[in-house]
């Protein structure tokens, strides 16, 4: 059993889920997690379109990670329903923990 709870972000989660956006090379020069107001509008956004998901791991009452999922129905595969994970992040304190294989 793990001790990591999956559930969708909320907007108290949006300091850490930025902050961790912004702990990589890439992230660090484009990502202002000093600034939240833009983040603020688009997290608005995701939680009001039933097709975006943001989606934090927690351990201990700690957001340890995060991802965004887009939910995308197609006419191809017989009308299949795709999705597209991106902004996956893990915080640094818990790479190599294994988390991303909960």
């Amino acid at each position: 059993m793990s001790d990591i709870e999956i559930r969708r972000a909320t907007e108290t989660d949006l300091p850490a889920i930025v902050a961790m956006l912004a702990d990589d090379p890439l992230g660090a020069t484009r990502e202002s997690p000093d600034d939240l107001v833009p983040y603020r509008a688009a997290f608005e956004k995701l939680a009001a379109d039933p097709q975006q998901h943001q989606i934090v791991a927690v351990r201990a009452g700690r957001t340890v990670g995060t991802l965004q999922l887009t939910v995308i129905p197609g006419l191809s595969r017989r009308g299949a329903t795709r999705a597209i994970v991106e902004g996956v992040r893990v915080h640094s304190d818990e790479r190599g923990s294994g988390l991303g294989w909960v």
